[in-house]
């Protein structure tokens, strides 16, 4: 049985804030030239739910939904953990499609609000290289995470996502996560080759690891009051 958890917006976390007038779809404009196979912007919240299809009883959700304020629009990522724990947030802008924040629920289960030094997670072209680095809270104490991403375009395909053949790329990433002492200086680090595949109308469908030791698919897109449903049965 699943546990339900206080699901929690990540622009209340960033001090942001929207009215929510509107529960309709809007029109929005991005200048990034694969928006179109990002998330749709969309003030009605999606849940995404993904299977690891190496281990099939693992899952992961994705929480996606677009907000609006001075500033702009903005497409909002939580990602959510099988028994539906909020553990990160992304805040997109949705005209260049760049990080404007990180939340992460740190060790001591806080969401904790990453300093952000790089916030670019989806490459303009083939010849760019992307790079994201974000510093947050350890899981022991006095510790701090860095978490360094550079990613690339790899290549196009076509895939059929949910019976409907569309167009898609693939994205790779290096990822490293250095664990920091501060008093000690002393520095653990982890690396990771991962792969990411977005497609056209549709956002994140697929993603695994260089040694495919886990490998997510894209298999429902769910309304929020049904996902709440799912995690409380």
């Amino acid at each position: 049985m699943y546990r339900l958890f206080l699901i929690l917006s990540l622009y209340s976390l960033v001090s942001c804030n929207s009215d929510n007038k509107s529960e309709v779809a809007l029109t929005g404009e991005s200048i990034h030239p694969y928006a179109a196979f990002f998330y749709n912007y969309d003030t009605l919240t999606k849940v995404y739910r993904y299977r690891d299809i190496k281990h099939g009883l693992a899952e992961q959700f994705h929480r996606v939904y677009g907000v609006e304020d001075s500033e702009g629009k903005h497409i909002i990522v939580e990602r959510y953990s099988q028994d539906g724990r909020l553990t990160e947030a992304l805040n997109y802008n949705l005209d260049s499609l760049n990080v404007i924040d990180h939340m992460v629920v740190n060790g001591l289960g806080e969401n904790e609000k990453a300093t952000l030094y790089k916030n670019n997670l989806l490459p303009f072209n083939s010849e760019e290289e992307v790079a994201f680095a974000s510093k947050f809270s350890g899981f022991v104490d006095s510790t701090l995470m860095l978490l360094e991403k550079n990613r690339v375009l790899m290549d196009t395909l076509t895939l059929e996502v949910f019976s409907n053949k569309t167009e898609a790329f693939r994205i790779k990433e290096n990822a490293s996560y250095t664990l920091l002492n501060p008093f000690t200086e002393k520095e653990q680090r982890q690396n990771l080759t991962l792969y990411y595949i977005f497609a056209k109308d549709f956002g994140l469908v697929e993603w695994y690891d260089e040694a495919n030791k886990s490998h997510y698919k894209l298999e429902e897109i769910l309304s929020q009051d049904k996902w709440i449903k799912m995690l409380t049965r």
